[in-house]
Parts: structure tokens; sequence; C-alpha cells
């Protein structure tokens, strides 16, 4: 999902390995998560049009050069509820075969803990909703692109969430649970997309990589509504091309 530093370079090949042996075969089918990203795209909203007819989402604030940690955060959404990783990681799985379920049920649950490490990393607030949605987007797109996504970029697309999110009503009048249901698994599908990113340039796989692509493809098409090759994630976070 981004740039990884080399302490967390060398925490990602664990977690390569944990999350390999736990999804197994299953990685063939890697992305179970089309509701989901189509429950993500009714809280954001549809894309504003701009002047020149083109769909675009409203930029993120403006980051001075040099500002690092929580000072470019000012509009977190705290999720305070309960954890329930055991049973976000379940509703995942419940799209892939049943042989394969209680792997990948495993194989969540282990990205959610690395997320809380990226989250660390970057100096995010925990438990950020519009952070999990961003993370959705990013790994979705590192894994479509082929290429991971800059620490500042990734801030930039995180302000950005922000802002949508607050100003959505369905998601604003949702309950604790529900958003902390859509925090998790969000995080969930984006973290495991960007680990087995990393995964598959290490060890190509020519068949698993189309349908690793596709499940990306589907994933951010549904989440954004617009066709992923129109998607960009850049300096003011995701702009339309």
């Amino acid at each position: 999902m981004t740039h990884l530093s080399l302490r967390l370079r060398l925490r990602v090949r664990v977690t390569l390995a944990a999350l390999a042996c736990a999804a197994g075969t299953a990685t063939a089918q890697v992305a179970p998560s089309i509701s989901l990203a189509e429950q993500m795209r009714s809280m954001l909203g549809k894309p504003a049009a701009t002047t020149g007819g083109a769909a675009a989402f409203s930029p993120a604030p403006a980051v001075a050069p040099g500002a690092t940690g929580l000072g470019s955060f000012d509009a977190p959404i705290v999720v305070n509820g309960p954890p329930q990783l055991q049973q976000s990681a379940a509703e995942l799985s419940q799209r892939f075969p049943a042989q394969h379920r209680a792997a990948m049920t495993k194989a969540f649950q282990e990205s959610f803990l690395f997320w809380q490490k990226l989250e660390k990393q970057l100096g995010l607030t925990p438990n950020d909703v519009a952070a999990g949605v961003a993370a959705f987007i990013a790994g979705n797109y590192a894994a479509f692109m082929q290429q991971q996504v800059p620490d500042e970029d990734f801030k930039s697309l995180v302000l950005q969430m922000q802002s949508l999110l607050s100003r959505n009503a369905a998601f604003t009048q949702s309950s604790p649970a529900a958003k902390r249901a859509m925090f998790e698994q969000l995080a969930m599908v984006g973290t495991f997309m960007a680990v087995y990113r990393e995964q598959l340039n290490q060890k190509p796989s020519p068949n698993e990589e189309v349908h690793f692509r596709n499940a990306a493809k589907a994933n951010l098409e549904a989440g954004v509504g617009l066709a992923v090759e129109r998607i960009q994630i850049g300096p003011q976070g995701l702009v339309v091309r």
C-alpha cells in the first residue's frame, strides 16, 4: 500500500509467510469483497463532475512541505466500539469456497494486525474509518497497478476520505458497530491486497497474477464507481483522469 521502511519491510516478510500459509490455495480467489466495496461506494457518494465533464473526487487539503505525523490528520473519524475482528474476518471469508473459509478468516485477521503496525508506522490516528477506506482503495490500487502508493500520497488519500465520510449522512448516522465493521473489513481487505502484491512481486505466478489483478480491478470499480484505468492516486489523493 505504501513504501515501507527497512524495519517494516522485515515485518512484511514475516507477514507474507503467515498469510501465504493461512490463505493456501484460496489466494487465487483473493478478493471476496464486492459487496463490501459497494457499501463503501454508497458511503462515499458519487464522484462530482468537474467543469470539463470528467468525474473527480474533492482533493485533500494541502499539506505543508515536510509536515509529518498527526498534524496532517486533523479530522480523524475514530470508531470507539469494541473490536469484532473474528466476526469481521469470518464475514469476509464467507464469499470464498467452504474449504478455504477458515484459512481466509485467519488471513484477514493477520492482515488487520499488520494494518495496525502500518497505522503506527505512518503516524495515523488509530481506528480512523477514513484510513480504513483509504487502505482499501490504496491496497487494491497497488494490487492492480503493480506498484505501491507513496506514504505522503496515502496520507493525502486519508484526508480526502475523512472529508468525504464526514459529509455523508448515511455514514454519520450509522451505528458504532456498523462503522467498526466497515473499518475493520476495509482495512483487512486493503492490507491483504497490498501484502499479497509484495508476495507476487517476490514470487511471480502469471496465472495467479491474472486472478489477482482482476480481483483488484473489480474491488476498485465497485468501490469508486469508475473504470480503474481512470483512477490515479497522487499528492492530492484520489483523482480521475
